[in-house]
């Protein structure tokens, strides 16, 4: 197999291992009494540390970022407002609502993004970035009203937290660049999710969670934790490192629609055709920015810097 198919085949797994973890989360929140906040915590510390000894194993400095205050300062805050925020945010929604809703939500922080970049560089948005943003709006109002304006078919909760995560993972994916780009990708990530499942610790690990005694629920939370996040996290580096960024964001779309799929066949969730519509409408928004992205890559003109799809979950 060639290295250009084993990258498409890395970052497609992933994006499908990313989509059933949010199954995998609703699956245990609703055969346990783990609430979305204690998932959360017990997620980031576990996530964090398989992360940090990947990085260590593999030879890096997993300890100098401290060294400079100013970049504490900056993991602190990435560590508060993308990787707790964006995971509880993430699992919230999923809990007032259900995994497929959630993880197309999140999916409209690409268009965020490029909306907030258009307005801080004040340059009009060109055709694929506006037809993009246009495209995600058009599909959030059929995914949330079923085209009936003065109804919600989730509660206020659920959509409230699914833009909130949308929000998150905006600033989750843009902040981070700095700081990837001085000290790799394992030890930040790495430890923003340690630091993060340690300040819920105070809140949470001190409370009493009975998981149910099911083998099929520890099944579901060992995927959530090492299959869902580090071995996933590490497929999709691995891939988009070969295909490019651009095209691991139009292949990372499979996201929302493999938990879509398997939300259906696994937990009965049930998907209307707006439901459908509505995904498909945010999914083609991606595409469309990786488009925009790739476009202005080949014309050599600065852009709005590529943007995943997945990656915060």
């Amino acid at each position: 197999m060639g290295q250009t198919k084993k990258g498409i085949l890395f970052v497609l797994l992933a994006a499908v291992l990313w989509g059933s973890s949010g199954v995998a989360a609703q699956y245990i929140m609703e055969n346990s009494r783990a609430s979305a906040q204690w998932l959360t915590m017990v997620r980031l510390l576990f996530s964090g540390l398989i992360l940090l000894t990947l990085s260590f194993m593999q030879g890096e400095r997993v300890f100098r970022i401290f060294t400079a205050w100013r970049d504490i300062r900056r993991l602190l805050l990435f560590t508060f407002f993308g990787a707790l925020l964006v995971q509880l945010t993430f699992l919230l929604t999923i809990q007032n609502s259900n995994a497929a809703t959630a993880t197309v939500l999140q999916f409209l922080s690409p268009s965020i993004i490029v909306a907030w970049f258009a307005l801080v560089r004040k340059k009009r948005a060109g055709p694929f970035v506006f037809a993009a943003i246009m495209t995600s709006l058009a599909g959030t109002f059929l995914l949330v009203t079923h085209a009936n304006p003065t109804s919600l078919t989730i509660s206020g909760a659920a959509l409230f937290w699914g833009i909130a995560s949308a929000f998150c993972a905006a600033f989750y994916t843009t902040y981070s660049s700095g700081l990837i780009a001085c000290y790799g990708t394992l030890p930040v990530v790495g430890w923003s999710m340690l630091l993060g499942g340690l300040t819920l610790t105070p809140f949470y690990g001190v409370s009493r969670i009975e998981l149910v005694n099911s083998g099929s629920v520890l099944l579901a939370f060992f995927y959530l934790v090492v299959v869902g996040t580090a071995i996933t996290f590490s497929l999709y580096l691995k891939g988009a490192q070969v295909i490019g960024g651009s095209r691991a964001s139009i292949l990372s779309c499979a996201e929302p629609l493999s938990s879509a799929l398997l939300s259906l066949l696994l937990l009965g969730v049930t998907f209307t055709l707006p439901d459908w519509l509505g995904t498909l409408l945010i999914v083609f928004s991606v595409i469309l920015i990786a488009l925009d992205s790739r476009r202005r890559h080949v014309n050599g003109r600065e852009g709005v810097p590529c943007v995943d799809g997945g990656a915060q979950d």
